[in-house]
């Protein structure tokens, strides 16, 4: 066999373009079913548009047999059970209820940070005239 110098000195390469291929494809992939996900509010909260006010020394409250009494920046009053705007009425009605089933029972109060402080005012006078004892307002802990 007669080779010349030119074949025998010929260097393998290797081709790099099914890598970039594979590497793209798995790029395309993970950004596909990639899920960004942010801080839900509770489901109350996430209903009615709320935003407590802030304070940076705050403390959660025990979730033991309270009940969630919410006021939006209108004054409008809201359980946490329902999405449907509450009339005093049909408030007292319900919180009764529960005063008889649990005489220790505990209101946290949620207010909007826009909400008039005589609408609050108003829904713990409410509260006072049932004769809850117990009520906490609820306030969110500033983010530093």
């Amino acid at each position: 066999m007669n080779l010349t110098r030119s074949q025998a000195s010929h260097k393998p390469t290797l081709d790099i373009t099914p890598l970039i291929d594979v590497v793209f494809l798995l790029l395309v992939f993970l950004l596909l079913t990639m899920t960004f996900t942010e801080e839900k509010p509770d489901l109350e909260e996430a209903i009615i548009d709320i935003e407590l006010a802030k304070s940076s020394t705050t403390e959660t409250p025990n979730p033991a047999e309270n009940i969630t009494l919410l006021i939006d920046e209108k004054g409008s009053l809201y359980r946490s059970d329902s999405a449907i705007a509450q009339t005093t009425d049909d408030l007292k009605l319900y919180l009764a209820e529960k005063l008889l089933a649990s005489p220790d029972m505990t209101i946290n109060v949620k207010s909007d940070h826009r909400t008039r402080h005589g609408q609050v005012i108003e829904a713990l006078d409410l509260l006072k005239s049932l004769g809850i004892k117990r009520v906490n307002l609820v306030i969110e802990k500033n983010k530093e």
